[in-house]
């Protein structure tokens, strides 16, 4: 249930991030979301069709190494489909040039590419990695990592 203080927009603004937050990275549901948020269910629910969270949510559960093997795996096949033919004829068409073109393009551009789970899990592992030294400091690092991933998600 909303608080029944009126909220002001740059907390409504802070508790929509937040929200977004916890259903694209943590995979909450709304109904926990509305709980830990204070914030009604058709609030966030709102909230979530009109920003497409679930869009979002299926896009950085998909790995890059996932959209890696699946683009190598349709350029496998098109190299067989191919290779298959009679020897004289194992060449491609112009479409399956075109084809082949936009799936190494693809792949080249999905090695370089770094995607929001990605950076999550470096940015976990960096927190980890720097906390026993300086909780100080991490936290400050903490605190980065969380306004760069709730600036990614918008």
């Amino acid at each position: 249930m909303e608080n029944k203080k009126r909220k002001t927009k740059a907390e409504r603004t802070q508790l929509h991030d937040y929200a977004k937050m916890l259903f694209v990275v943590n995979k909450m549901t709304q109904k926990e979301i509305s709980i830990k948020t204070g914030m009604s269910e058709v609030t966030v629910s709102k909230w979530a069709n009109l920003g497409k969270w679930e869009e979002l949510r299926t896009t950085i559960s998909v790995t890059r190494e996932e959209r890696m093997r699946s683009t190598i795996n349709q350029l496998t096949d098109l190299d067989n489909l191919i290779s298959g033919r009679a020897v004289n004829y194992r060449f491609p068409s112009k479409e399956e040039s075109a084809i082949r073109r936009r799936l190494t393009g693809d792949l080249s551009a999905l090695e370089v590419e770094c995607n929001l789970k990605d950076v999550i899990n470096v940015s976990i592992l960096i927190l980890e990695w720097i906390r026993p030294f300086d909780t100080a400091k991490a936290k400050v690092i903490s605190d980065l990592f969380d306004a760069y991933i709730k600036d990614q998600l918008k």
